[in-house]
């Protein structure tokens, strides 16, 4: 299995909120276990900070908004918990609000290599967003 510590660069990928499938773009910097980076969704953009076992292949990341399109900024600074699990090609998990660890749903992301993406293919089957997933 190719570590996942070969992969800093551009990174994509979604998470379901509420039923809706929401894209991402990412960079993430894998160095001696840690993560760090950046990225943006339609919500705003976001810092990203946390640590990864290359034995056990976990994935632990905390994603905190920098700036949002909410007009009163509401969600900057709070903290979302993203745990996941690399398989070689992609790190798939759940996320939460720490201050809410009961909401939440399923997540993905992925090296951006350049080559067609998982995210090309979802969108040319017609899928955009997955209505009840996690309920």
């Amino acid at each position: 299995m190719d570590d996942i510590s070969k992969y800093s660069g551009p990174w994509t990928g979604w998470s379901i909120q509420d039923g809706v499938r929401i894209s991402e773009s990412l960079h993430l910097v894998f160095d001696g276990g840690s993560i760090s980076g950046s990225g943006c969704d339609k919500d705003g953009d976001f810092q990203i900070d946390g640590h990864y076992n290359s034995r056990t292949n976990s994935v632990r990341v905390t994603r905190r908004y920098t700036w949002t399109t909410n007009l009163e900024q509401e969600g900057v600074g709070i903290p979302y918990e993203y745990n996941g699990r690399w398989d070689g090609m992609a790190v798939a998990g759940t996320w939460n609000p720490r201050a809410y660890p009961l909401y939440g749903g399923p997540f993905e992301m992925w090296p951006d290599t350049g080559e067609e993406s998982m995210e090309y293919s979802l969108e040319a089957l017609g899928v955009s967003s997955f209505a009840g997933v996690g309920e």
